[in-house]
């Protein structure tokens, strides 16, 4: 080999050092591009469901501190009234404050509104977000659906409790007893959902 094509072959292997290492280079950086956004996935996901398994622990708290009491106490108050009616046609019961026994905090799913809306609810556990999305949906049709026809029931003038009307009273209670019946159903659904593994394995800031 002479002297010229000794310096041209050494010339072709650091032009294909160089070009190695180039592209060596990167490579590495669409690797560590992609490791970035997977890695901000996680944690934006992550975020998305602590906040909904916030929203969810509020729900839970005030479905037993708040909304079976108070539902219990209805169902209580408009039974009496029936059997008052039933033994005293005639009565004309006074104000009973079914209206304000009503009026109290919504169950909150704006948290599971927005980590669907935000679109990462798609790299979550499918199994998790399948069985929280199952809970929500019961929620806002099914339950939300028997309030809506029992603010109807007490609200409106031609079926309104205080009118002493034996048979608007008895709507009243067949209505509360089925709320009475779906919310200890949530409340069970709740329950099972805060004792699964994949709730719990969720790494959220307390």
């Amino acid at each position: 080999m002479t002297l010229g094509q000794h310096a041209k072959s050494i010339k072709w292997r650091a032009i294909f050092a160089e070009s190695s290492f180039i592209c060596a280079s990167i490579f590495l950086a669409f690797a560590l591009q992609d490791w970035d956004e997977e890695k901000d996935i996680e944690e934006r996901t992550l975020i998305a469901l602590c906040n909904v398994k916030a929203e969810l622990a509020f729900n839970r708290v005030l479905i037993k501190a708040d909304y079976l009491p108070r539902q219990k106490g209805m169902l209580s108050l408009v039974n009496s009234s029936i059997e008052i009616l039933r033994n005293q046609p005639e009565t004309e019961l006074a104000a009973n404050n079914l209206e304000r026994m009503l009026l109290q905090e919504p169950l909150r799913y704006s948290a599971w509104r927005l980590a669907g809306e935000s679109g990462y609810l798609l790299y979550a556990d499918f199994a998790l977000a399948t069985e929280i999305g199952a809970l929500f949906d019961f929620q806002t049709d099914h339950y939300q659906a028997t309030i809506n026809r029992i603010n109807n029931a007490v609200f409106d003038p031609n079926t309104h409790a205080t009118n002493s009307s034996l048979e608007a009273y008895i709507t009243i209670s067949s209505l509360v007893r089925e709320w009475v019946a779906q919310t200890e159903y949530l409340q069970k659904k709740y329950e099972a959902l805060f004792i699964s593994d994949d709730f719990n394995g969720l790494d959220c800031q307390e």
